[in-house]
């Protein structure tokens, strides 16, 4: 019996001293080690990636509800005129770019709403389904970026800023993969 509370004591000596956290496993008489992965800091927080994304997603959409415009150079070089031009010239049709504006904010706001809130809960706690769905936001992305490049060079100056948060985006879900799907021990 003293040998046995020993070999315990060593156990947890040897836990506390090692960056890998074991568990002690009683089986058939027998006390075995079983190694437990400690999770890294880039795994454990590569959800403030795809956080701080949304929040960026949902800030970009918050002027878009409200009919303004950041960047009035792109429905400018697509229609060939400014954009008050536009509405004097074609009320209807301005009225109908207008709705289509605002619902694509309402729109980038509910996904960015869905994306910080899955990934502060869910993709946080290292739930499988988390990971599935947050591949939406690269897909999001990259949706963007392909109407951008559909529409021409004019609007070219997008493209690196997609390519930034694409790029941002796979981190976000690449980084923590082992948390998500770990290796399984030898048997």
């Amino acid at each position: 019996m003293k040998q046995e509370t020993n070999r315990n004591q060593n156990v947890r000596e040897h836990q506390s001293n090692d960056s890998a956290v074991g568990q002690v496993i009683k089986t058939e008489g027998q006390l075995k080690m079983s190694t437990i992965r400690v999770e890294r800091i880039y795994e454990k927080y590569a959800w403030v990636i795809i956080a701080a994304l949304g929040a960026l997603i949902m800030v970009g959409g918050i002027p878009h509800t409200l009919g303004v415009n950041s960047d009035p150079t792109t429905p400018e070089s697509i229609i060939g005129m400014g954009l008050n031009e536009f509405e004097v010239s074609n009320p209807m049709f301005f009225d109908l770019y207008d709705f289509y504006f605002r619902a694509g904010g309402w729109s980038d706001m509910g996904f960015a709403f869905y994306v910080i809130v899955i990934s502060a809960t869910a993709y946080r706690k290292g739930e499988k389904w988390a990971w599935y769905i947050l591949w939406s936001v690269p897909a999001f992305l990259l949706g963007h970026a392909a109407i951008t490049m559909s529409i021409g060079p004019s609007i070219a100056h997008l493209i690196p800023f997609l390519a930034v948060f694409v790029t941002l985006s796979l981190l976000g879900l690449l980084l923590p993969v082992r948390r998500f799907f770990p290796k399984e021990p030898n048997a």
